[in-house]
């Protein structure tokens, strides 16, 4: 076995070309730590046509937009070999910065503003799906949208697909 000695500044490097290198078809990067990946993941919105901004009625909110989620995977084992196997906690930011397209009052030409939507991970609903060999999770996140009793947007429930094998 041979060792590789490298600088501090060709370690970055290292460091910086790894973390960007796009990966193709297989979007899940190595283990974060001991239990839980990362996965590149589209968030859609979902929300029903009484959904307003500011009292206003709503265009379009930020679409296919793009946040690296984690997840854990679980295996459960007996002594002739592995049971099964899951995916579950899955964890993304806590707060996701969306521009909201919408009609101000009484004007036909839309307009343009950003908010933040605070994200509650714990109201994840998960769905399962066998999948051709990956274990984690599907690409494809969705979020469904409501107004609370202050008229603010927040997120009500995610949706998100557990792929095994």
């Amino acid at each position: 076995m041979k060792k590789i000695v490298l600088t501090t500044e060709q370690m970055n490097k290292v460091t910086e070309y790894v973390s960007t290198e796009d990966l193709g078809s297989t979007e899940i990067n190595e283990a974060i730590n001991d239990d839980r990946y990362e996965m590149k993941c589209k968030i859609d919105f979902n929300y029903a046509s009484d959904l307003k901004f500011n009292g206003q009625e709503i265009e379009d909110i930020g679409y296919g937009l793009e946040y690296t989620l984690s997840f854990r995977i679980d295996q459960e084992h007996r002594n002739w070999g592995i049971k099964s196997i899951s995916v579950y906690d899955v964890q993304g930011p806590e707060e996701l910065d969306v521009e909201v397209v919408f009609y101000p009052e009484g004007s036909e030409d839309p307009k343009e503003e950003y908010i933040i939507i605070k994200v509650d991970w714990d109201s994840t609903n998960y769905e399962k799906e066998q999948s051709n060999g990956m274990i984690g999770i599907d690409r494809d996140v969705e979020m469904e949208l409501v107004n609370d009793s202050e008229g603010n947007i927040v997120v009500k429930e995610i949706g998100v697909t557990t792929l095994s094998i």
